[in-house]
């Protein structure tokens, strides 16, 4: 499973949301853009669809990409995929764990302890190289399915930079998956306005 979990765009996404010494931003924002991230990790890989009359899911597809578990949680019930990016079980806490025991991540061992724990991200240069991403305005055609993830979902989450709506070309070409990375921007936009406004009304 090592394998599709460092590659996919979930795990691109999580370790931007790291500092430069390691640690999580630890916004509860950061939940939903884990999932808002997978969703599209289970479309770009061709096992979320969508049809005339529904979005179905291809579990045996999933599991060979090593999604099965979040395939199973997403496809729980009759809430659909909205619902669950808004409130699903799995979370940023959850997934670093899974990233740590990938060794995709390594907990650093002055920070054992919950929440001041630090990580060294083993893919720290493909991280910073998406972090350069923002300086990308042209369309070139050569980005990967989880590159256009993470520029999409990266710009929305201000992960690169100023918050943005990312450019129309990434979304385009995203091809049979650009349904459902419409859904997450839009939705991942929403919570990230209203969590603001909450903030305010707090402050």
């Amino acid at each position: 499973m090592t394998t599709p979990l460092r590659d996919l765009a979930a795990t691109r996404l999580a370790s931007l949301c790291l500092s430069r010494r390691g640690r999580p931003r630890g916004l509860t924002y950061d939940d939903h853009l884990v999932r808002g991230a997978l969703i599209l990790d289970l479309a770009v890989c061709g096992a979320l669809t969508h049809t005339d009359d529904a979005v179905e899911l291809d579990h045996e597809l999933a599991a060979a990409h090593g999604l099965a578990d979040v395939a199973a949680e997403a496809d729980e019930g009759d809430t659909g995929l909205q619902w669950w990016l808004d409130w699903g079980r799995l979370g940023f806490d959850e997934w670093a764990g899974r990233l740590v025991q990938a060794d995709v991540w390594r907990l650093r061992p002055w920070s054992l302890r919950y929440p001041f724990q630090s990580f060294e991200d083993t893919e720290q240069q493909r991280t910073e190289s998406d972090r350069a991403a923002a300086r990308i305005s042209v369309r070139d055609r050569t980005e990967t399915p989880q590159r256009l993830v993470v520029l999409a979902l990266g710009a929305t989450s201000g992960l690169l930079g100023s918050i943005a709506e990312p450019p129309s070309w990434v979304l385009d070409d995203l091809g049979e998956a650009r349904w459902a990375g419409e859904l997450v921007v839009e939705r991942l936009t929403e919570l990230r306005v209203r969590m603001r406004s909450i903030g305010r009304a707090v402050d």
